[in-house]
């Protein structure tokens, strides 16, 4: 039944559990806490979801990348500068098209990704601790199924859209919650 069609309560119910909410709650918490474990190595999620993909993608292009991730170009181009200023990615004219820009880490980016990897698998375990192996799976399951049914790419990120800076966000949340 589309939204609008659906009987919205007038008073809704205190303590209703509310799948948005839930998500919301535990999606900005998972991003705020694995940012924070990373911070210390200087990038953020999103950079490191692009040195994820350059790694499992040697060679290809910043077309392809931007594509995957489902940024625009333009954000893509200051997050690689971000992570070449930092010797963690190298750009490379392709010997094929002189236009395309051909992606790779660098040795220093190789040994950071390694790193920051177990932080990540260290923080999904904790993530996920309340829960029995079955149960995370069928967790995994389920929000990938959610996730496809709304055409989210599989290593997309809202991330990617915008700087990733949690201070700007609670400072947001905080202004929004403010009485006036």
């Amino acid at each position: 039944m589309p939204i609008e069609e659906q009987k919205i309560p007038k008073n809704p119910v205190p303590g209703r559990r509310a799948l948005g909410l839930l998500l919301s709650q535990l999606g900005t918490h998972a991003a705020l806490s694995f940012g924070r474990k990373i911070a210390g190595f200087g990038i953020s999620p999103p950079h490191f979801g692009i040195l994820r993909w350059i790694h499992a993608n040697e060679g290809k292009n910043q077309r392809e990348l931007s594509s995957h991730l489902g940024v625009v170009p333009s954000r893509l181009v200051v997050l690689l500068d971000e992570l070449e200023t930092k010797g963690l990615v190298a750009r490379e004219r392709s010997a094929q098209d002189r236009r395309s820009q051909q992606l790779q880490l660098t040795p220093k980016g190789s040994r950071l990704l390694e790193k920051v990897e177990r932080i990540a698998t260290a923080h999904d375990a904790e993530l996920g601790s309340s829960l029995t192996a079955p149960e995370r799976e069928t967790l995994i399951e389920l929000c990938a199924k959610l996730a496809a049914h709304r055409g989210l790419i599989p290593h997309g990120h809202p991330g990617y859209g915008k700087r990733f800076n949690a201070s700007r966000s609670n400072r947001k949340l905080s202004n929004q919650s403010s009485p006036e």
